[in-house]
């Protein structure tokens, strides 16, 4: 069970509600209107509790778990122990994921405004927009209604926010527009300077950076996550990415929909990621590229050309993964050889 000390949990809801929540077939069900008290993992679940499976790995918890419901696929109904309750999909971990947020929903403003936030005259503020305390809202800022700005967070001025946005502590903001639903995790940064100089012996010479970071609705930034803003074209991150803990987006980066980014990628300025990319942890991409529609990138891969749509890379310089790991064995196999003589 969630801690009640940080997570407030809403129900109980009836399995009928839960299962047109998700569009699910009850089975083995002959109350639907048995209430349900919260969610749980199959191995923790007690009477009252729905969990899921998703994985044939955890099939043997399944069989003794006493959970009273559980979300499942056809092909495990025939399992389930006697008297459990089952919703039948075919995501059951997605359907899990809607089950969960209808008892755990996302946080919303309530207005609140800490007496030692600092918000210029000018700024505008939607409904129920709460501010926590020693954020710095500047001139000109406009913020849709229902989001939350936690404590020490700095919003420059001219910065526009959707609604029902939720940044936490520390994050800062400049030079942006963000879109709606969109959750800032702690100490990101987004629009500070590109990076961009002209070299020279005598010093190098600053680029103005005169570009924005512009990022659409359904986004989520991890923690620590840097996005320079653009140095004449905007960098964009499009609807519905998801970026994890320490990454760095350089300017003029373009990002489509729905692209993935695991910690500590860096993707180098004026890169272009088309809709549905995915990139795996540390991988590092070189300036000026184009990587197609739902590409997927392998963890720690280095890509320093073009990669085409649909294809899977792995490896520095990352190629074909196939073609990669072929090329791994046959080193294998050489140093064996070279062994074997001396």
């Amino acid at each position: 069970m969630a801690d009640p000390h940080f997570f407030k949990k809403e129900g109980p809801f009836s399995l009928r509600h839960l299962a047109n929540i998700v569009d699910a077939e009850l089975v083995n069900t002959p109350n639907a209107d048995v209430m349900i008290l919260d969610v749980q993992s199959l191995d923790a679940a007690d009477t009252g509790d729905i969990s899921f499976l998703s994985n044939p790995k955890y099939a043997d918890s399944f069989g003794v778990a006493q959970a009273s419901a559980c979300i499942v696929t056809d092909k495990f109904v025939s399992m389930a122990p006697e008297g459990m309750a089952l919703l039948v999909v075919k995501d059951p971990y997605k359907a899990y994921a809607r089950i969960a947020a209808t008892f755990y929903p996302a946080a919303t403003g309530t207005g609140t405004i800490h007496p030692t936030a600092i918000i210029a005259d000018s700024a505008i503020l939607g409904e129920n927009v709460s501010v926590g305390a020693y954020s710095v809202i500047g001139d000109g800022v406009r913020i849709g209604s229902n989001t939350i700005v936690s404590s020490h967070c700095s919003i420059g001025d001219n910065v526009k926010i959707g609604r029902h946005c939720h940044f936490y502590p520390q994050v800062s903001l400049m030079a942006c527009h963000l879109g709606d639903h969109v959750t800032l995790h702690s100490g990101a940064r987004i629009g500070g300077d590109g990076f961009g100089f002209a070299p020279d012996p005598a010093g190098h010479i600053k680029i103005p950076q005169l570009g924005r970071v512009l990022i659409g609705s359904n986004v989520e930034i991890g923690a620590n996550t840097t996005i320079d803003r653009g140095a004449g074209p905007d960098t964009v991150i499009g609807d519905s990415c998801w970026i994890d803990n320490l990454c760095q987006i350089g300017h003029n980066v373009r990002l489509g929909r729905g692209c993935i980014l695991a910690s500590q990628t860096g993707i180098s300025g004026s890169s272009v990621l088309e809709d549905y990319v995915v990139l795996g942890g540390q991988v590092g991409l070189a300036g000026h590229l184009k990587i197609g529609m739902g590409t997927q990138i392998s963890a720690k891969s280095g890509v320093i050309s073009d990669v085409p749509a649909g294809q899977v890379y792995a490896g520095f310089p990352a190629r074909p993964r196939r073609e990669f790991f072929r090329s791994i064995a046959t080193l294998s196999k050489l140093a064996k050889r070279k062994g074997q003589k001396t």
